[in-house]
């Protein structure tokens, strides 16, 4: 006789445990939100703190439902770095939209596989929809649209895959890179080392990117672009892509893109655009001129989880040719993306990019667009433009500040400490250098607020990244003076000072 097994239900929680459970972590964000301006913007304990903190055996049995509170106080959120907080301005890090975040939690709840339509059919609809909205605004042409990815590392990939399957002039995805010339790329000096692990991913090797010089504004030269794509043609390569940035990570530097797109145009090659960070400017109408050309790209990389400040991850490449992604990814060789609005047929997203497996990430972007409304995105856009332009023109004319590196183009700012006897003395630069370096661990420990930093032309400055919703005039105001205030107190102490003549000994 067989055996019917009884049911085992300790995982199945019922809807009233999950709401309270669910009403206990919004009480706790709630609390997380009226207090983040008075918290430190980073943690302070060391890594062995945090090590020491986390380390424990998982329970043979649950803990109870105050505990599990407790450990996400006293764990997670006492040990976590705030990119909400209104002072954070370091790296490139979006504040995160309250409806993006209780988009998440549905979005989990839902706990849906967005790799196949018949698993997520409404998912991949609005995912689909939302890319053809973002290449519209991008100005690129009917049949443009694109695909959600975890962030700008596998936009990049994804548009630089498409980029060798359609370029490479052989059946690469079949016979490998060995098969015809070696195949390069071409990127501005300053362009982020996600787009030349792209190409060591794709066995093109990190050699194959050319690294272009730039032009005093940190823009890629075009005269130097057209001189390296025709020497590589004279020893037999094959060019086959251009990686144009559109807001460096270090001073949101744009390149020409008007003029790299006709370099590209010339010579047949596939125009990627790097916007991780400045791509989201792009969108917005005040904002959009310094963008010209584009529109001509064949694909475009921008994180929403910057500068369109949505939660945690969610990058998107938009295309100029859908069918570029399923040439480069489908599994089937006879696969043709359709369009469901005119053939009636849902599509399979797993087609059109490496993962088989996808969240729905969508949705946060989707949902905070809708709930806040273009308008306010492109006045708060613009406002981040704004405030770093107040913080340079603050820093230049202050005595004991100087500017580093070239007026924000978008939302950052460099500047650094310069105490009064030292200015325009060049022996004083690895002090200087090391006072500064000192000076950003100091700040960002105090709490207030929290720079990065740049290294320009030997110069390291603190790097203020303005990509927050909650930062205002008065926490600008804030690093400028304390920067003075804690960096006049290292001058005077002598400290890095002291570290650089040591340094000098290694």
């Amino acid at each position: 006789m067989t055996n019917r097994p009884p049911a085992v239900s300790d995982l199945a929680w019922d809807a009233d445990r999950a709401r309270l459970l669910g009403g206990e972590v919004v009480e706790l964000w709630g609390e997380l939100l009226e207090q983040l301006p008075s918290l430190p913007a980073g943690g302070r304990a060391t890594a062995a703190e945090v090590r020491a903190a986390v380390t424990r055996d998982i329970p043979h049995e649950p803990l109870s439902m105050d505990e599990l509170l407790t450990t996400l106080r006293t764990i997670v959120l006492e040990h976590a770095t705030y990119t909400g907080h209104p002072g954070f301005m370091a790296y490139i890090s979006g504040s995160g939209t309250i409806p993006g975040a209780a988009a998440d939690l549905v979005a989990a709840a839902i706990n849906q596989n967005v790799g196949g339509w018949r698993l997520s059919p409404a998912a991949t609809e609005i995912e689909l929809h939302l890319c053809r909205w973002f290449a519209t605004r991008l100005g690129l042409p009917a049949g443009a649209g694109g695909y959600v990815t975890s962030g700008g590392a596998m936009a990049a990939f994804v548009g630089l895959k498409a980029a060798r399957d359609a370029r490479a002039g052989w059946a690469i995805r079949e016979l490998g890179t060995r098969a015809g010339s070696p195949l390069t790329l071409y990127a501005s000096a300053e362009v982020h080392h996600v787009n030349t692990r792209a190409a060591d991913m794709l066995g093109l090797g990190r050699d194959a990117v050319r690294a272009i010089p730039c032009d005093g504004e940190l823009r890629m030269r075009v005269d130097a672009l057209r001189d390296a794509v025709t020497a590589d043609l004279a020893k037999g390569l094959r060019p086959i892509a251009v990686i144009a940035t559109a807001g460096t990570v270090g001073t949101g530097a744009i390149d020409p893109l008007d003029a790299i797109a006709d370099v590209c145009a010339e010579h047949g090659l596939w125009m990627h655009v790097d916007g991780a960070y400045g791509g989201v400017a792009a969108l917005t109408d005040a904002l959009r001129p310094l963008f010209r050309g584009i529109e001509r790209a064949d694909s475009i990389a921008f994180d929403p989880h910057k500068w369109l400040y949505t939660p945690h991850s969610g990058g998107v490449l938009v295309v100029r040719d859908m069918q570029s992604l399923a040439h480069a990814f489908s599994i089937d060789p006879s696969y043709v993306y359709e369009d469901k609005a005119v053939t009636g047929r849902g599509t399979d997203l797993f087609a059109l990019g490496p993962q088989f497996s996808r969240g729905f990430h969508a949705l946060k972007i989707w949902i905070s667009l809708l709930a806040h409304g273009w308008s306010a995105y492109q006045r708060r856009i613009a406002h981040d433009v704004a405030l770093a332009r107040y913080l340079y023109e603050r820093a230049a004319a202050h005595p004991q500040l100087e500017t580093v590196g070239p007026a924000p183009v978008l939302s950052i700012a460099c500047f650094r400490y310069v105490p009064t006897e030292l200015r325009g003395d060049p022996s004083a630069e690895p002090y200087l250098n090391r006072l500064n370096e000192r000076l950003m661990a100091e700040l960002q420990l105090a709490g207030r607020v929290f720079p990065s930093n740049v290294v320009l032309d030997g110069q390291f400055g603190l790097r203020a990244c303005i990509v927050n919703f909650r930062t205002e005039a008065a926490d600008i105001d804030a690093l400028l003076e304390q920067t003075v205030d804690i960096g006049a107190a290292l001058h005077e102490q002598g400290a890095a000072r002291h570290e650089t003549a040591t340094s000098g000994h290694h």
